[in-house]
């Protein structure tokens, strides 16, 4: 007999003796109460007084569990790759509507593990079946919003505030568009697997557990985690990972007018590591996108071009950045009015938005002003025949 099966079996006999308790509570003179099985997890319950698990939830963890054993580097797990243990599949299944195809539900997920049986595709019909449904059974960012509200109220709320007739999930998903989605999904703590790593399968992985063991795992659910899922500190940043996020937080008060751009500036910066936090780098840009999720108006000038002055020196403000694409975008127009750095830095700190917090947006667009030249130097890292006049200082940034 499964796992799985001895859960369920238990909680029919406890439902018994829960019977008899009744009969004598009425006896007693004590108030009758009844505990009804539901598929319906409590939110935030972590696993406490969960309900008996529905058959169809009883079915599928165990056919997850038997068809879905492959990890992602090709080792076999007998206790299958989609969840971290039994009774959280069961407890995420609980959140799950039980009918409907194509959409989020047990139903849907129950389909691709018969996909598996086939032995075709088998990681992205598995990804399909697992907690986020892959874009198959609901949309990765929607059943992570769904079950992280579940388990994780009081995180949930510092992303997404919910109101009267706002319940946060539009918030949550937005914010969640900006996350690594690698499109497979492997619970695992192999090098391939999603049990660390600064990716939304990795957050799913924690949220699934969160249902069970809150303490633990939200921490590790959040958008902002504090350990697991996060990567290795001492890493170089990705431009193209950098960019998504940044551009998902930062919607309202945008430092780049797309993910090119960004990507484009990102590449002639300085990439230094991750763990970077006040440095002239991409480490510190990517440093403040997340710290956007959370306070956007604060922290997405901190990830612009210029760093506003929290990536880099306080005293030089915007300047050292500046000066730095400038010299890549525009080398002969750098070399015609500066001898190096030193000279470029210290003419532009004679400019408006030079220093520390001057602010920055792409609505910067004209004025002799450190941001409209920060745009157009942004803009000439693609396109210098263009954008290099205004970059040094021709109208419109004059």
């Amino acid at each position: 007999m499964s796992r799985i099966a001895k859960l369920t079996g238990w909680g029919l006999l406890l439902a018994v003796l829960g019977s008899a308790l009744a009969a004598c509570q009425t006896i007693a003179g004590i108030e009758d109460r009844h505990y009804e099985a539901s598929n319906a997890g409590a939110a935030g319950s972590g696993g406490q007084g969960q309900p008996v698990a529905s058959p169809e939830c009883v079915e599928y963890c165990n056919k997850a569990k038997t068809v879905c054993q492959t990890a992602l580097d090709g080792t076999t797990v007998p206790s299958g790759i989609l969840y971290l243990s039994d009774e959280a599949c069961l407890a995420t299944c609980r959140q799950m509507p039980l009918q409907g195809m194509n959409k989020n539900s047990v139903a849907c997920r129950m389909q691709q593990l018969r996909f598996v049986d086939t032995g075709e595709d088998e990681p992205r019909y598995c990804a399909n079946a697992g907690p986020g449904g892959n874009g198959v059974c609901g949309s990765n960012c929607e059943n992570y919003c769904q079950l992280f509200k579940a388990a994780c109220g009081e995180e949930f709320e510092k992303y997404a505030p919910t109101s009267e007739g706002d319940d946060g999930m539009e918030v949550c998903v937005s914010k969640c568009l900006g996350l690594e989605d690698t499109m497979l999904f492997d619970s695992t703590k192999s090098a391939s697997g999603n049990y660390y790593g600064d990716t939304l399968q990795c957050r799913l992985v924690h949220t699934s557990s969160s249902l069970l063991d809150p303490m633990t795992h939200c921490s590790h659910a959040e958008f902002k985690p504090l350990d697991k899922c996060v990567d290795d500190p001492m890493a170089t940043p990705d431009c193209k990972k950098f960019c998504h996020l940044e551009l998902a937080q930062c919607v309202d008060f945008p430092a780049y007018e797309s993910e090119d751009q960004c990507e484009a500036v990102c590449n002639a910066l300085p990439p230094g590591k991750i763990s970077d936090q006040t440095q002239n780098t991409v480490g510190c840009r990517l440093y403040h996108s997340y710290n956007s999720i959370l306070d956007p108006q604060s922290h997405c000038a901190h990830t612009s071009p210029g760093g506003d002055g929290h990536c880099g020196a306080r005293d030089t403000g915007n300047c050292e950045s500046y000066c730095l694409l400038l010299q890549k975008a525009c080398e002969a127009d750098f070399d015609a009015d500066f001898s190096d750095q030193a000279e470029c830095q210290s003419e532009c700190q004679k400019l408006d938005g030079a220093g520390y917090e001057s602010g920055y947006t792409t609505s910067a667009t004209s004025g002799n002003n450190l941001q409209c030249r920060l745009l157009n130097v942004s803009r000439a890292l693609s396109n210098p025949s263009k954008y290099c006049g205004a970059a040094k200082g021709a109208a419109p940034c004059r």
